[in-house]
């Protein structure tokens, strides 16, 4: 059983929250016990400053960010400082609970909200099995480093497939490609 700290300026929600965690297998995390994931609601605004404290006072545990739609810079700027999760506010607690059993056993997992039905009709293109394997290494937040040193290839190569990916999806960054690509939207 995982122990998760709950942080929020907001009571009524942290005791929400640690009530449906709770539910969901968690050991809710008081006083001086030692977290195992920290959740952090940044629903009353996020500051770089509140992530980077967290991160400072306990390095080695993995944070999850409960937030609405975070624009693109702040996505990177807080996965750059080690968030491993983002977790939209209107998430069912079984995604909740089911993400952050994920983080807690070491994956990074980015939560999305449903595109609109027009994005979804341009997503369904066929990826070769090369393209999907990229694609879901960028899905776990790896850089193009990261990626070309896995799939054996250069970091070039890695940003010509990067190139090609954002023209056949109709894409422009990264997080948009790792947004739309899904098993549900690729053949």
């Amino acid at each position: 059983m995982s122990k998760i700290l709950v942080l929020s300026d907001q009571p009524v929600l942290r005791q929400g929250l640690a009530h449906v965690l709770e539910r969901q297998g968690f050991e809710i995390a008081h006083g001086g016990v030692k977290p195992d994931l920290i959740l952090l609601d940044i629903t009353a605004g996020l500051t770089i400053g509140s992530v980077s404290d967290v991160r400072a006072r306990i390095p080695e545990c993995p944070v999850v960010l409960w937030s609405d739609t975070l624009p693109l810079d702040y996505v990177f700027r807080t996965l750059e400082m080690g968030v491993r999760g983002i977790v939209q506010r209107t998430a069912q607690p079984d995604s909740l609970g089911s993400t952050l059993k994920k983080v807690a056993g070491g994956e990074m997992q980015i939560g999305f909200g449903p595109g609109n039905q027009s994005a979804q009709l341009r997503r369904q293109v066929s990826l070769t099995p090369r393209e999907r394997e990229l694609v879901g290494r960028l899905r776990n937040g790896l850089r193009n480093k990261q990626i070309a040193a896995e799939m054996n290839i250069t970091e070039g190569t890695v940003k010509i497939y990067l190139f090609r990916l954002f023209h056949k999806m109709g894409v422009r960054t990264r997080f948009e490609l790792a947004r739309c690509v899904t098993d549900q939207a690729v053949n």
